[in-house]
Parts: structure tokens; C-alpha cells; sequence
């Protein structure tokens, strides 16, 4: 008998979700087969059969997310006798927790009763609770617990009923967007944030865009920023116990769409790789996202976070810090702006605008403003010698 268990595909990962079996149960399964498809915070990937056999049983259903080491299934030869209480023991232990829960509620709506048992008020204290959270009129809702008392499913009914006609779709969440969801409510929370925003001539970057030629703004972009950390390390770190940790790599979170959502693999070593390096690698994690191919190696060790939404027309934003990270940037569309010189001549330039929040615990604005100004100085002073 062989016991297959949640994988940890890294050191941070907690838990995960066994989005569809690929194999049902009973079935002959040889080794290295997809066994079934694996739903992390970061991706979606299909993990294989690390040995062949039988699909005894399957513990953990497809759509549950479990903690790793967790057994999900049991594989076992085809008459292999295998104990499979141990697995419908856990099951009536969660059933008689269920039951447990179940017995709190009923007391509770003991409690909510009257001295003579008329049940005063007629509402358990969890759905008062539950009717407050979801905006419900608790005298609008007709109760159908014991005695008429108004129970939880009595207010989401209600709620439910009430704003059907509004609705027109409700989408749950996915793992890879369920985790975006709590990173930024994190960082809206906890991270004191400012961001400062500069007007960027890009057109010595697009000219040399145009001598490379096989690269994109957006890698010129990554490649600017990483020479722009290099005299400015402070921002290439994080905020961790009270301490400022500085980092010696490069390593550049980019924002890549995908079918699942935004997500934001890792460019490493930036400060070493060329703009083509750099391009090819952003392609490859591309591609790796749209087909859930990513892993958590992929997603590790971002010391800042590059989106560049100018491809989609937006032309400035006020970007949320990635946490741990201390600083994002954010880069807009080009747009043909009149300007005026210093000699106060008018003429047309291709202006993008730049946005970079930063974390204000421990970097304060003169700070932000030096890295601010050295990347607009790195994209309108650029050479292609920088980019090597």
C-alpha cells in the first residue's frame, strides 16, 4: 500500500487544493501517469505517479484544499487486502466534529429563548451575527427553526432571495486570485505606502528599441530598473522584525496575465543578464502561466515588482506594494504630449509616466525620489551598452 500525500512544491507553501482527479477511483494507474491536478496559491500543475497501482481510495475530494502531508488517496495492487478504516475514521471524526458544532448551535439557540421558553426575540445570537454582516432586516425574515426562531439559513435565504434579481453571475474565487485577494488587503493594512510619479521622455528608449530590435519596452524597462537598484539598494529590500534586509540580487517580479488571473513570476539575477536574457526569460514565464505551468521556484525571492500596463492604454495608476517587497513600479502608456524645453520651445515627445510606491516605515521621500529619478534617467539617457 502506498500512501500519496500532498506535495510541498516549496518551502512556503502551506496548503493546496486538489482541483480534479485524473484518475478514478479503482483504476489502473502506471507510473509517471497524471494522477491529478494540483491548485497552490501560486499555479495550477498536474503532478504525476510516483508509483504504479491501483486507486484504492481517493480521501481528499477534487476542490478540497488541504494542508501538505495531508494523505489525499491510497494506491494498492489489485487484490491487495488494504485497512481502509483508518481513512472512514477520520471521516466519522469530522463527522462527529460536525455534529459537535451542530449541538453548540442548538444550545446556543437555547439560550436565545425566554425565561418561559418563548423563545423572546426568536433568533439565534450566530444569526443576529450573520444579519448584521449581510445587511439583513432581521423583521423581514420568517423563521423556520424549532418554535419559528430565525436560524442562519433562514438570513442567507433571505439575503439570497432579496438581491436575486440584482445578480447576474457569482464567480468563486481561485486559489491563484483568493491569494492575491489577502496579499494586497495585507499590504493595503499593513504597509504604510506613498507613491511618487515623473514624466519619462521615452524617446532615446524607443530608439534603441528599434536598433535591438527582437525586445520589448517592457524588458528594457526590467533592465533599467535593475541598473537603477544598483545605486539605490535601500529600495531592493524589505521590512522584516524591525529590521531593514538589504539584498545583494536583482531579482524582479513581473506581472504577467494569465487565464487564472495576475500573477507575478520572478526574474532573477537581473543585474547579470542582458535585455535578450531578460526577454526570453519574461516569454518563457509568460507561457508558463497561461498553461499552469508555473512553479513555486518561479514565483521566489522578488526583491521589487515591475507592471507595466502601457500595452493596455492605462496611462498612470497608484500602484499597491507587493508584499514583502518594498517598493513596486508601475509604468503607463507612451503617449505623444507637447512639451515645452528649457529654452521654452514646444514640440512633441513620446511621454510615459512612471509611478513607484514605496514603503514609507523605512524609506522616506528623498529616498524614493533618488530611485525615482535615477530610472527616468535611465530610460532617457539609455544605451544600448546599458542594456548588456
Amino acid at each position: 500500500m502506498i500512501e500519496i500525500k500532498m506535495p510541498r512544491l516549496g518551502v512556503t507553501m502551506q496548503n493546496g487544493t486538489v482541483s480534479e482527479w485524473l484518475v478514478e477511483e479503482g483504476n489502473f494507474v502506471e507510473k509517471g501517469d497524471l494522477l491529478f491536478e494540483l491548485e497552490t496559491e501560486k499555479s495550477m500543475l498536474q503532478i504525476e505517479a510516483q508509483e504504479s497501482g491501483f486507486l484504492k481510495k481517493i480521501v481528499v475530494p477534487s476542490g478540497k484544499e488541504v494542508p501538505v502531508n495531508t494523505v489525499i488517496a491510497v494506491i494498492g495492487n489489485e487484490n491487495e487486502e488494504i485497512d481502509l478504516s483508518l481513512y472512514y475514521e477520520e471521516d466519522k471524526a469530522k463527522a462527529e466534529t460536525a455534529a459537535a458544532v451542530k449541538l453548540e448551535t442548538k444550545e446556543e439557540t437555547r439560550m436565545a429563548e425566554g425565561p418561559s421558553g418563548t423563545n423572546a426575540g426568536k433568533v439565534s445570537p450566530r444569526a443576529r451575527r450573520l444579519a448584521k454582516e449581510l445587511g439583513v432586516t432581521i423583521e423581514n425574515v420568517v423563521g423556520t427553526g424549532k418554535d419559528g426562531i430565525i436560524t442562519e439559513d433562514d438570513i442567507r435565504s433571505f439575503a439570497k432571495s432579496e438581491n436575486t434579481d440584482m445578480v447576474k453571475e457569482r464567480i468563486a474565487l481561485n486559489n491563484v486570485k483568493r491569494a492575491m485577494a489577502e496579499n494586497m488587503l495585507n499590504s493595503w493594512r499593513n504597509i504604510p505606502q506613498f507613491t511618487q510619479m515623473v514624466s519619462v521622455n521615452m524617446e532615446n528608449a524607443l530608439k534603441v528599441k528599434k536598433e535591438l530590435g527582437n525586445v520589448s519596452i517592457n524588458d528594457i524597462l526590467i533592465k533599467s530598473v535593475g541598473n537603477a537598484l544598483k545605486d539605490n539598494s535601500m529600495v531592493n529590500s524589505r521590512f522584516e522584525d524591525q529590521q531593514i534586509i538589504v539584498f545583494k540580487d536583482i531579482n524582479i517580479s513581473v506581472a504577467v496575465t494569465s487565464k487564472n488571473g495576475l500573477v507575478v513570476p520572478v526574474v532573477k539575477n537581473v543585474e547579470t543578464k542582458s535585455v535578450f536574457e531578460i526577454s526570453q526569460e519574461i516569454r518563457s514565464l509568460a507561457e508558463k502561466a497561461e498553461n499552469n505551468k508555473l512553479t513555486v521556484d518561479d514565483f521566489a525571492n522578488g526583491t521589487i515588482t515591475v507592471s507595466n500596463l502601457g500595452s493596455l492604454g492605462i496611462e498612470n495608476g497608484t500602484p499597491i506594494i507587493n508584499p514583502p517587497q518594498s517598493s513596486l513600479v508601475f509604468a503607463g502608456a507612451i503617449k505623444k504630449t507637447p512639451v515645452v524645453n528649457e529654452e521654452g520651445d514646444i514640440f512633441v515627445a513620446p511621454i510615459m509616466t512612471l509611478s513607484i510606491s514605496y514603503d514609507h516605515r523605512f524609506i522616506d521621500g528623498v529616498t524614493g525620489a533618488q530611485f525615482t529619478n535615477d530610472v527616468k534617467h535611465a530610460l532617457e539617457k539609455l544605451e544600448i551598452s546599458d542594456l548588456f
